[in-house]
């Protein structure tokens, strides 16, 4: 990455991601219509196309909340939360078995119940 500096960093949800990478797919096709995108980015657009749980506009409301919630939740946390969806604390301890805070079981309960208001059906 010779002359190129990183400017900022925001991570995204997986459902973010699949919109993100729609949208340049479009711009693309405007410009290439033979090869809209290189093939690294028509693999993660693959990915994102089979493992996204929520819409883009849910996802990003959700991580939010879900950052409002907690003062040692992050952004990072809760996209891996978000992308994830856990079921129970077992889950949620998972996500968390590497990290420097684990959540308490009433944490986790606000959480899931947080994460219930926006899981989709089926």
């Amino acid at each position: 990455m010779i002359g190129r500096k990183k400017l900022e960093e925001h991570y995204m949800t997986i459902a973010e991601t699949k919109e993100l990478l729609e949208r340049r797919k479009a711009e693309g096709m405007e410009e290439n219509p033979e090869e809209p995108m290189f093939y690294e980015a028509r693999v993660s657009l693959e990915h994102a196309e089979r493992f996204a749980k929520l819409r883009p506009e849910q996802a990003a409301e959700l991580k939010g909340k879900l950052v409002g919630l907690f003062e040692w939740l992050d952004e990072r946390r809760a996209v891996k939360i978000i992308d994830l969806l856990p079921e129970d604390y077992f889950d949620i301890r998972v996500i968390f078995a590497k990290e420097d805070y684990m959540p308490t079981p009433e944490e986790a309960e606000e959480i899931l119940k947080l994460l219930d208001e926006y899981r989709p059906e089926g």
